[in-house]
């Protein structure tokens, strides 16, 4: 019988890490952090060590501060990947969709997610049992331009080596059948844990539905509004895009000013930062907090 999640982070096995890091690295390695590393290495000691530690040390290096995403501060119709709402378990929830991004750099896409995965993790409940995220992938737009595996090959880097037990559910909205060509060729690097955490879901008339296992009516409302807008040539050529300052652009001195406030936030009636609930949430935090979201200079 394989020992359970609950044994791969016991107390005795976290205690164990906790000596192996030593002064040095202990003190930037919280409980959680230890406990994640050690589900996502079976409960094995030492390689877990390991993985904090390159962790901490890629960290150091790879995390920008403040985080800023290069390419969508240049042109911001580089990446449309960004949290919308929180599932029903209070999981902060990743939009993103192929249609409307322009970039096709690995490292470029990489420092996005890793800019959408740190603001996520920061507005997770500290109560929150899973401290995960679920994203949704749509893919309309997808194509024969998006069949090299790099930038997939790097997302699951990031997922399975700096940001362990961090995926909770990986949706693949409306994947096409050339997807299976790219799935190929990524999936026997996938963790098995990894591959059991993708949901495929067509876009079809159950579409409502399925999206309604993992979120609540308004989330699903505003995926599916999402979906639909994206499908328009026309209606995405409105969308100013839920992007940080550009270069060259002023930033907000006020939280009234913030961008989901704009009126070019929302769509047709549709405000492309998130549900309702998801913006009174963003509205709740302080200036400093939403100048640091949307990564703008106070």
């Amino acid at each position: 019988m394989c020992p359970s999640a609950q044994e791969h982070d016991s107390r005795d096995n976290v205690t164990q890490v906790q000596n192996l890091l030593g002064e040095k690295w202990g003190q930037k390695a919280d409980e959680a952090m230890i406990q994640r590393c050690l589900r996502a290495d079976r409960g094995n000691v030492e390689k877990c060590t390991q993985r904090i530690i390159k962790t901490l040390e890629w960290r150091q290096t790879m995390i920008p501060s403040p985080l800023v995403c290069r390419a969508c501060a240049k042109d911001h119709t580089s990446h449309y990947l960004h949290q919308v709402g929180f599932d029903k378990i209070g999981r902060p929830v990743i939009y993103s969709v192929f249609n409307m991004a322009t970039d096709m750099n690995p490292a470029e896409n990489v420092q996005h997610m890793i800019h959408c995965f740190e603001h996520a993790i920061s507005v997770m409940a500290p109560k929150l049992e899973q401290q995960q995220w679920v994203w949704v992938s749509d893919f309309s737009g997808f194509g024969m331009k998006n069949l090299n595996p790099s930038i997939a090959l790097e997302a699951n880097t990031l997922f399975g080596t700096y940001y362990p037990e961090r995926l909770g559910a990986f949706i693949l909205l409306g994947a096409p059948t050339i997807f299976s060509v790219l799935y190929s060729a990524i999936s026997p690097a996938l963790d098995p844990i990894t591959s059991k955490k993708l949901a495929f879901i067509a876009k079809d008339s159950k579409i409502t539905e399925r999206l309604s296992e993992f979120f609540d009516d308004e989330l699903v409302s505003w995926i599916t509004t999402e979906v639909t807008q994206n499908n328009s040539k026309s209606t995405r050529k409105k969308k100013r895009y839920a992007t940080p300052a550009i270069v060259g652009e002023p930033g907000f001195a006020t939280a009234e000013e913030a961008p989901y406030l704009r009126k070019d936030a929302v769509v047709d009636g549709h405000n492309i930062h998130g549900t309702q609930s998801f913006l009174q949430f963003l509205q709740s935090q302080d200036l400093a907090w939403q100048q640091a979201y949307y990564h703008v200079a106070p």
